[in-house]
């Protein structure tokens, strides 16, 4: 029997924008990250009908057609940077849905939700770049994140439909207990803190490749793992 975990405060979409960047890393920014407020949308197996990514190579996909965010972390990285991000208006983080009493160490890999019409199951946490520093002109803030595991993550599609504002959430099924998206943040960070943990996540067929090819080459190379530099800065 299903459990209602969740609702849905805010429901996001957006499409592509530039941003002009003042540094000499970067002259501007193309992302579909700038996501606003809607009553609802249709959800597809590659994402909300009115939802666009600009980095297909990174975002969006079956692997990642909705990415799911808390209000508790929302507060918490708000607490670190003084209250400036309003959860309600724009997203601040790429962030499709917003959902609160749940966060990351609630939600573990291969979950399956029921949220509205649809049924999802969360693929992975997110991997955090340096577009989250541009769009919240916090410099720190990619680093902040992939740090704190204020991530979010993400989920694939199991059965289409419309998602509302307000939709209760309900989680179907668990298998993988152990593999919370708190850990594999804590995993991502140094592998070897429970390396029993990371060798089941690494053989979990529910694990997103994208996130667990980055756990697997932090995994063999340890401190000479240079995967994240580009992203982060």
């Amino acid at each position: 029997m299903a459990t209602k975990i969740s609702t849905v405060l805010y429901l996001k979409v957006g499409v592509v924008t530039t941003t002009k960047v003042g540094n000499q890393k970067r002259k501007e920014l193309v992302s579909g990250i700038k996501k606003y407020p809607v009553s609802k949308s249709y959800l597809t197996k590659t994402g909300f009908s009115n939802d666009f990514q600009a980095d297909l190579l990174h975002h969006g996909g079956e692997n990642k057609a909705l990415f799911l965010f808390s209000k508790l972390t929302y507060e918490k990285i708000n607490l670190h940077f003084g209250n400036i991000f309003d959860m309600s208006n724009m997203a601040y983080f790429g962030e499709n849905l917003i959902l609160d009493e749940i966060c990351e160490k609630d939600i573990c890999i291969g979950d399956i939700l029921n949220i509205g019409q649809t049924q999802v199951q969360i693929t992975q946490p997110r991997q955090p770049c340096y577009k989250l520093s541009i769009n919240t002109n916090q410099q720190e803030m990619t680093k902040f994140i992939f740090e704190s595991g204020f991530t979010g993550f993400y989920a694939k599609v199991l059965k289409e439909g419309e998602i509302a504002k307000n939709d209760e959430v309900f989680l179907e099924s668990r298998k993988n207990f152990n593999l919370t998206i708190e850990k594999l943040n804590q995993l991502i960070l140094n592998p070897m803190i429970d390396e029993n943990l990371t060798l089941e996540a690494l053989n979990c067929k529910d694990l997103g490749y994208q996130f667990k090819n980055s756990l697997e080459k932090r995994y063999e190379l340890g401190n000479k793992d240079e995967q994240f530099l580009a992203y982060h800065t």
